[in-house]
Formats: structure tokens, C-alpha cells, sequence
């Protein structure tokens, strides 16, 4: 088979590897999609991930072979894959919160642990499979992970009906979270955005109004538009300051959730918190009942495929892919396991 291997730079070169065979409680997946996340491009960039590695965590596929004792899975079932093998035993695990379990964690697929979805194929557990909806094109399958984030962001906020929101970034991640609190009953959304093309994608999800936080002052922005503060500031920037911003803009008594990740140290200042009684949250991944729930929502409509993905590359050109998310006109890339 053909799979991305990370290279001692961080780059990813397409390499012919031996097709994997499930041993017992296995299941091989032929990988139809899988998404590039912002975390890849960071973590490459950094050269975080080990050398020889296939990442990759926003999978659909279909099953292609199951191992010995496998119940429940057929070759050409359709799925989306769970990124992660939790140990289902702990705390964490009993309460269905698995994007905790410190066993998953180290067990994770496509992050560098477990070989991911940068693949023709790959090996998992059967508790990492769920089925996905008859007649759901496979594309719009492949962003139940990061619509997953999202949903989890906006379950975290304790948003309320009538509630205003403002979401920091429309990368991918912000633009589903457009998405998110659009179904859970936000009166009004607004997004901080740079960028000229992520910005119309923004009112295209259905934002109410996008800002360039380069060319306004967003407080005063909002404040005249909405005449209030936000209730809740979803931080999907991920900046060395965005944090620090949200708290600058969120109303006293606000939420703020942290969704983008920045991957050095950050600089906050208590008092800004402290004067507003902010509440932060840091969001991780996912829950069960939120990967399993968010694909039904996918199968439903919640969420426009033809906004969210803005390319999709064949399997030879994830080098390119990746080049291409350094500059701009870009959303969410998908990557084609099995283009010829």
C-alpha cells in the first residue's frame, strides 16, 4: 500500500509499505478520507512527530478485512473511525469521557503513536468503529472528528438560548463552531477573522457579522452592533494572545473556551479574570456521546460540506497539501487515500 511517512524534517513523503493484516479483535480500514487538522501542520512544522511515522486522525473508510473474533463489522461497511484507544476501565473511561483516559491518549492513532489515516489502510480496534449513515457521502463522513471538537466546545460554553458568541479564528475549527452555535440557539455570532477568504466562508456558515481584528477594535465592534459584551468567546486562533484577548472582549460573568491550541507557553493576566469573574475551559477532543451523536447531526444537514472543505489532494500530493495550508484561500483540506 501507499502511505505519507513523516521524514526527519517533518515533511511527509509517499512511500509503498506492506498492507497491514488484522490479527484477532482487528479490523483493516481502506481509508477513503482523511482531513488535514491544524494540529498536523503545527506538530510538523515543530518536528514533533517521530520520524517514520503515518499521522492522520479525521478518518471515513470502509472495512476491508476483520481478524479472528471479531463480531458486528463486514467487509464494505462504511465508517468513520474513533482516533483513539481508550482503555474503557478507567474513571474517565466509565463516565464515557475518553479524551481523558491517560491510557487513549498514549494510544492515539495518527498523532504519532498508532499508525493514522495518511494511508491506503490502516489496523483498529472494533470499539474505534461507527457506522456510518446510509447514502452519507464519505466526505462529508470524513469531518465528523473536528465537527466532534466543535460540538464539545459549544457543550463546554454552557450556551444558552439567546446567548451572544464570538469565535476567535474561522479556521476549520471556528467555522464549524458557526455551525454548532447556530443549533444550539446563539441570537447572535460573530468572528474575528484576517484572512479575506475564511472570512466569507464564515458568513457563509451563517456568522452574523466577521470582523478583522488587524483593522477595528473588536470590543467597541460588537458593543455597537449587539450593544453587549459576549456571553461566551470561543478561543479556535490558538495564538500566544488570543486568550488573553478573549478575556478582553467576553462580558463579566462570561465563559470563555479555549479551543486552538498554541503550542509554546502563553501569557495571561489574573487581574483581567479575577475583575470579571471569567470561567475558562480548556476543551480536549470529545466525549463518546459526542463523536457518536455529532455523525447523526452530519447525516442531518447540520453542517455544509461545500463551505467547510475547500480542497481535496490525492494521496501522492499531501506534501503539497500541507505546503498549501501555509498561506491562505484555504479551509479544510482533505486528503483522497485512494485518488489514482
Amino acid at each position: 500500500m501507499k502511505a505519507a511517512i513523516v521524514q526527519a524534517d517533518g515533511k511527509m513523503k509517499v512511500q509503498e509499505c506492506p498492507t497491514p493484516e488484522p490479527g484477532p479483535e482487528e479490523i483493516l480500514v481502506k481509508v477513503a478520507y482523511c482531513g488535514i487538522c491544524g494540529t498536523d501542520l503545527h506538530m510538523a512544522d515543530m518536528g514533533i512527530f517521530p520520524p517514520g511515522c503515518i499521522i492522520g486522525h479525521e478518518m471515513s473508510g470502509h472495512v476491508a478485512a476483520v481478524g479472528e473474533g471479531v463480531q458486528g463489522w463486514g467487509a464494505g461497511d462504511a465508517v468513520v473511525v474513533l482516533p483513539m484507544d481508550p482503555c474503557f476501565a478507567c474513571e474517565p473511561c466509565r463516565r464515557g469521557d475518553i479524551q481523558v483516559c491517560p491510557e487513549g491518549i498514549m494510544r492515539g492513532y495518527g498523532v504519532g503513536a498508532n499508525p493514522g489515516g495518511f494511508g491506503q489502510y490502516m489496523l483498529v480496534r472494533p470499539a474505534m468503529l461507527y457506522p456510518v449513515p446510509d447514502g452519507m457521502d464519505m466526505k462529508l463522513a470524513a469531518l465528523n472528528e473536528p465537527w466532534a471538537v466543535a460540538v464539545r466546545g459549544v457543550n463546554l460554553s454552557s450556551l444558552r438560548v439567546g446567548d451572544l458568541a464570538l469565535v476567535m479564528g474561522a479556521g476549520p475549527i471556528g467555522l464549524l463552531c458557526v455551525y454548532a452555535l447556530k443549533i444550539a440557539g446563539a441570537v447572535g455570532i460573530y468572528v474575528t477573522e484576517p484572512d479575506s477568504y475564511r472570512a466569507d466562508r464564515a458568513l457563509d456558515a451563517g456568522a452574523d457579522r466577521v470582523l478583522d481584528p488587524k483593522q477595528v477594535d473588536v470590543v467597541e465592534e460588537v458593543r455597537k452592533a449587539a450593544g453587549r459584551s459576549p456571553d461566551v468567546v470561543f478561543d479556535c486562533a490558538g495564538t500566544e494572545t488570543s486568550i488573553e484577548e478573549a478575556a478582553a472582549i467576553v462580558r463579566p460573568h462570561g465563559r470563555v473556551v479555549a479551543l486552538g491550541v498554541h503550542m509554546g507557553n502563553v501569557t495571561l493576566f489574573p487581574m483581567h479574570w479575577f475583575m470579571k469573574e471569567i470561567q475558562l475551559h480548556f476543551s480536549l477532543g470529545y466525549n463518546l456521546r459526542e463523536f457518536e451523536s455529532s455523525l447523526a447531526q452530519l447525516a442531518r444537514g447540520a453542517v455544509n460540506p461545500e463551505v467547510v472543505v475547500s480542497d481535496v489532494f490525492p494521496l501522492d500530493e499531501i506534501a503539497e497539501a500541507f505546503e498549501a495550508l501555509h498561506g491562505p484561500g484555504h479551509m479544510k483540506v482533505l486528503i483522497d487515500c485512494q485518488a489514482r
